[in-house]
């Protein structure tokens, strides 16, 4: 084991279960690292900011099977090509989608998540290369802490520019993976309908993905131990196609009550969604910069801003929207401009966020 002190107010420990002749080689056999660093200080508070406009962009109307799934947008992830992939965490359907302007326009008819009972409950997307990703929470229902199977999957598809599905697969071994890692393996449980029991609702909840350099990256919202939040990673092709899932955990200190609400890729860089943790805690919603995270070198996480959401919509009851998803549009030495969709909002309520660099 083995501690680094950046210069600075903040600092990164790093910890690797395992010997490896490199940091960039360690990240890539079955281990466990963690990273842990304050996001803020006195000397280093983040800015808010508010979307370049508070009307959200125009959004398509698409008839899903499940009553609130237009409500109810949890992952939003979009490739090369212009395609994007879109998780709701109602039902049993996702969907594709192309940004026109300052417009989403579907593509295709939504698909249905085959094997899926009652309800994935799909809470993030990613995109790598001609494949797309759709990730289950792997959580136990939040309001009754019963058992959900069906969102214990991760899907991989391909398809068409029509919004045809070319393939689709889907794999049960992150379940498992998450289980074998210490940290987590006491919330790694199915749920018992007792939500009065230790870890109770801070068990095992993804809400966010990302794809790079040929892994899965799985951002949990729950549980926080500590003002620390994980982030679970594994190779791609073999939880798909078998073999060595080569675990990583990454653990990140985020402050108490808060989560991730999901990943995206933007110029090489991880950027993290970061919100209230559970249903209940009151938590700001932030962006925040994960150096390292994809290339196995220490992470360094940074508060870049604040969302600040006061003139945003709010949802049918008059209530804050809550952002879900983020994806990159843009990035320049300056800035980020990212778009985040929420849960609550009328189809996804996307605003544009420019979110400002730090050296």
């Amino acid at each position: 084991m083995w501690t680094t002190r950046p210069p600075g107010p903040r600092f990164v420990a790093y910890r690797l279960f395992g010997l490896g002749t490199s940091m960039i080689a360690a990240i890539y056999r079955p281990i466990a690292f963690v990273a842990a660093a304050w996001l803020c200080s006195a000397a280093f508070a983040a800015d808010r900011v508010a979307p370049e406009s508070p009307t959200p962009w125009q959004v398509d109307k698409h008839p899903f099977a499940a009553k609130r799934a237009n409500e109810a947008f949890s992952g939003f992830a979009c490739g090369t090509s212009g395609m994007c992939a879109l998780a709701v965490d109602e039902g049993r359907q996702g969907a594709f989608m192309r940004i026109k302007g300052e417009r989403l326009v579907y593509v295709g008819e939504p698909f249905t998540f085959s094997g899926v009972e009652k309800e994935l409950d799909a809470e993030a997307a990613a995109v790598d290369g001609d494949y797309f990703y759709v990730a289950g929470s792997h959580a136990a229902k939040r309001e009754t802490c019963c058992d959900n199977s069906d969102s214990r999957r991760v899907y991989r598809l391909t398809a068409d520019e029509s919004g045809h599905i070319g393939t689709m697969a889907h794999s049960e071994r992150l379940w498992d993976a998450m289980r074998g890692l210490p940290e987590l393996a006491s919330y790694a449980v199915p749920g018992d309908c007792r939500c009065d029991r230790a870890p109770g609702r801070n068990r095992i909840d993804i809400e966010g993905m990302a794809a790079a350099n040929g892994r899965l990256f799985f951002a949990l919202r729950a549980p926080n131990v500590e003002g620390n939040g994980y982030i679970v990673s594994v190779d791609a092709r073999a939880l798909f196609e078998g073999g060595d899932l080569r675990p990583s955990l990454a653990t990140v200190r985020l402050g108490a009550n808060k989560g991730f609400r999901d990943l995206a890729i933007a110029n090489g860089e991880a950027l993290a969604l970061v919100g209230p943790s559970d249903a209940v805690s009151p938590a700001d919603y932030s962006i925040i910069e994960l150096r390292g995270l994809t290339t196995g070198v220490a992470v360094q996480p940074r508060e870049l801003a604040a969302l600040d959401l006061q003139n945003s919509p709010r949802d049918k009851k008059n209530n804050p929207i809550k952002p879900e998803a983020v994806t990159a549009l843009d990035a320049t030495p300056e800035r980020f401009r990212l778009l985040v969709l929420s849960d609550g909002g009328e189809d996804g309520a996307p605003l544009v966020f420019n979110i400002p660099r730090k050296p």
